[in-house]
């Protein structure tokens, strides 16, 4: 049997070279797009070389993993599209396949398996931002990419969100309120246990993968959707308080005329204590009128790729209310009181 000359070269040496295939970019974004072209152009899209469409999204959608910042796949208020036309063919691997250096080389043997799951985890400066879509992206990563969060130093989740009861009065100012929406194969994404799933493994009790950064920005649109906020089980606020045990979070509300935003970050705590520290800031979100932003813009942070590294409570401006409470959790996600 031919040695592979590359378990030749010293270990410390095969390191560095993972290093260089697998940490090449700085930052992956995940999502979903719209295809936008001529109704043959979309099936031949979907289902031409024995293709098929990717289960859990909207029709005429594409799972897209960008490994670059990719802001237009998080933005709700102009969401990506992908043109249709000769110039633009259909990619070459499909969303059974997917191709990325870390996963390839997870699949060479069991050797390289190792050395490289081994390698990522002592690995803090140099790892990937990892950016997702909410709800889409978020179904991306877990069913399609979910090694990727073994690479992450910090995780960036953008969306809307509505209420499953929502009444047709609230939608003020999105134009995303349309008929039922069609999900390829009839299946709908189980958006609240994969965002629970994924915060667990975060910053659960039994967390399965380090991060030093979380941000979720959600907005909820409509006149009186602050009440969904805290009041739907399904809110992903609500899911994320369920599932962060340990660790600073900071929370800042949004009440806007049209609509609630909800910033949300986590991260370890300083002293490596296992309890749960929440800061909240009540803030003006201002959109919708003539020389304000569009509505729901406010998802993207102009700030991305970059974040901050201090509590998004601190320095609140003046006029906002800023409210400090340290919970304990209980094995069960609830307050020891």
């Amino acid at each position: 049997m031919t040695t592979c000359p590359l378990f030749l070269l010293p270990v410390e040496l095969r390191l560095h070279i993972y290093s260089f295939a697998v940490l090449d970019t700085p930052s992956i974004t995940i999502g979903s797009a719209e295809l936008v072209g001529s109704h043959p152009d979309i099936i031949h899209r979907l289902y031409g070389g024995k293709r098929s469409p990717y289960p859990g999204l909207p029709e005429h959608h594409e799972p897209v993993v960008d490994a670059n910042y990719n802001p237009s796949l998080l933005s709700t208020a102009n969401p990506a599209t992908i043109q249709l036309s000769v110039a633009n063919p259909p990619p070459d691997e499909s969303h059974e396949h997917p191709h990325t250096a870390h996963l390839a080389l997870l699949l060479v043997n069991k050797q390289v398996n190792d050395e490289l799951t081994s390698h990522l985890k002592i690995l803090k400066n140099s790892r990937i931002n990892l950016f997702l879509a909410y709800p889409y992206g978020l179904h991306v990563c877990r069913t399609l990419t979910p090694h990727l969060l073994r690479q992450a130093r910090s995780v960036h989740i953008a969306g809307n969100y509505t209420s499953r009861t929502f009444n047709s009065h609230r939608a003020a100012c999105v134009e995303s309120f349309g008929p039922t929406i069609k999900y390829h194969g009839g299946e709908v994404p189980n958006s609240t246990t994969q965002l629970g799933g994924l915060l667990a493994s975060l910053f659960g009790p039994r967390a399965a993968h380090r991060v030093q950064h979380l941000e979720l920005r959600i907005y909820y649109p409509g006149e009186d959707s602050y009440s969904t906020v805290w009041g739907d089980d399904a809110s992903p606020t609500v899911i994320a308080l369920r599932n962060i045990y340990y660790g600073e979070v900071g929370i800042e509300v949004w009440r806007g005329r049209f609509g609630t935003g909800v910033y949300l970050t986590a991260r370890p705590t300083v002293d490596g204590e296992r309890k749960r520290v929440v800061s909240t800031t009540w803030r003006r979100l201002e959109e919708g009128r003539p020389g304000e932003p569009e509505c729901g813009s406010w998802v993207v942070d102009p700030e991305w790729p970059e974040w901050r590294h201090e509590s998004v409570a601190s320095g609140a401006p003046k006029g906002d209310l800023d409210v400090h409470a340290t919970l304990i959790t209980g094995h069960q996600g609830g307050l020891m009181r």
